[in-house]
C-alpha cells in the first residue's frame, strides 16, 4: 500500500522531514508520494504529483488529494498522511479511528471556519441520508487514514460545493467505516507532553519550540532514504525527565515487517540500516 502526503507550499518543512523519517522507520509501506509542493531536499525515491495551489489551504489540500486519487500510478488503496503526522513506534498497520458522534464534536469546537465546515459537511450528509443507520461520526483525526481512490473521489465529488469540506468525515460516513473511537492526538501547545499512542501530530509551534518537537527530533536524528544530500542532524538534548521512544529490543519474528527488523538492528548497532533489505537484516542480526 502506498503512502500519500498532501503538502502545501514552502521549502522549510521540517515536520515533513521527520514525518518521513518516522514512516521509514516504523510503518511498512510501498511507494511514497507527495501531492502538491515537493521540497527540494526530498529524494527521488518519493513520487511527485504537482498541483496548482492558488486557493485557500482547505481548497489546496482538497485539490492535492484529488490529484493523488486521479493519478494512475498511486495504489488503489493508500494511507492518507499530512506532513505533521509522526509514527512513533513500530506499527503493523494504520488504525481506523474516529472522534465519536459528529454533533458532539461540533458542539465542543469553538466558532471558526473549521467548525462551519463541519456543520456544512454534516448538513450535506443528512441530505444524502447517511444518518439513517445511526449517528454520523467525525473522522477528522490528526492521524493517517487508509482510503481508496474510488471512494475518496466519490466523497470529493459529493462535497465539491463546500468551501471547507471535512473530507475524512464525508469519506468515512459514505464508506460506513466504523472503527474505534479515540481522542485526537494533535499536540498544540509548547508544554504538552506526548499522546499515549503510536501516532502523534503537532502544531507548527509545538513542533518548533515545544517539548513534543524535541522528543520527535531526538527519536529520528538521522536522514532516511527519502532525503537527498543531508548530513546527520545534530544531537538533541531532551528535556529533564524525558526519554526518547525506545527502539525495538526483542528479536522480531522472521515474518515481521522490515520496519521491525530495522528497529531491532538499530537497537544492536548505531549504524544506518535504512538502506538494508529485510533479508540482509535477518542475515546480519538474526543469529
Amino acid at each position: 500500500m502506498d503512502v500519500v502526503y498532501v503538502v502545501e507550499l514552502g521549502d522549510d518543512n521540517e515536520e515533513l522531514r521527520y514525518s518521513l523519517r518516522s514512516l521509514a522507520a516504523h510503518l511498512p509501506h510501498d511507494r511514497v508520494w507527495i501531492a502538491g509542493h515537493r521540497p527540494a531536499w526530498v529524494s527521488g525515491d518519493v513520487g511527485h504529483i504537482p498541483t496548482t495551489q492558488q486557493g485557500s489551504r482547505f481548497r489546496n489540500s482538497t485539490g492535492n488529494l484529488r490529484a493523488a486519487c486521479e493519478h494512475p500510478d498511486v495504489s488503489e488503496e493508500f494511507a492518507y498522511f499530512n506532513d505533521d503526522f509522526f509514527v512513533m513506534e513500530p506499527a503493523g498497520e494504520v488504525p481506523r479511528w474516529h472522534r465519536g458522534p459528529l454533533d458532539a464534536v461540533i458542539a465542543s469546537t469553538r466558532s471558526s471556519l473549521y467548525r462551519r465546515g463541519a456543520q456544512a459537511t454534516a448538513l450535506l450528509m443528512s441530505r444524502m441520508r447517511l444518518d439513517t443507520d445511526g449517528p454520523l461520526l467525525s473522522y477528522e483525526m490528526h492521524a493517517p487514514m487508509v482510503v481508496t481512490k474510488a471512494g475518496m473521489l466519490q466523497a470529493l465529488d459529493a462535497g465539491a460545493g463546500l468551501p471547507v469540506l471535512h473530507k475524512r468525515t464525508l469519506y468515512g460516513n459514505m464508506q460506513q467505516l466504523g472503527g474505534d473511537q479515540a481522542d485526537d492526538v494533535k499536540v498544540r501547545t509548547l508544554d504538552d507532553g506526548p499522546p499515549d499512542a503510536a501516532f502523534w501530530s503537532t502544531s507548527d509551534a509545538a513542533f518548533t519550540g515545544g517539548r513534543i518537537g524535541v522528543l520527535i527530533r531526538s527519536a529520528f536524528p538521522d536522514p532516511c532514504r527519502y532525503e537527498d544530500g543531508h548530513e546527520d542532524a545534530p544531537a538533541v538534548v531532551l528535556p529533564e525527565g524525558e526519554t526518547a521512544p525506545a527502539p525495538l529490543a526483542e528479536r522480531p519474528a522472521v515474518r515481521a515487517p522490515v520496519a521491525d527488523w530495522r528497529a531491532y538492528a538499530d537497537a544492536q548497532d548505531p549504524a544506518d540500516h535504512s538502506g538494508m533489505t529485510k533479508s540482509e537484516l535477518i542475515e546480519q542480526y538474526g543469529g
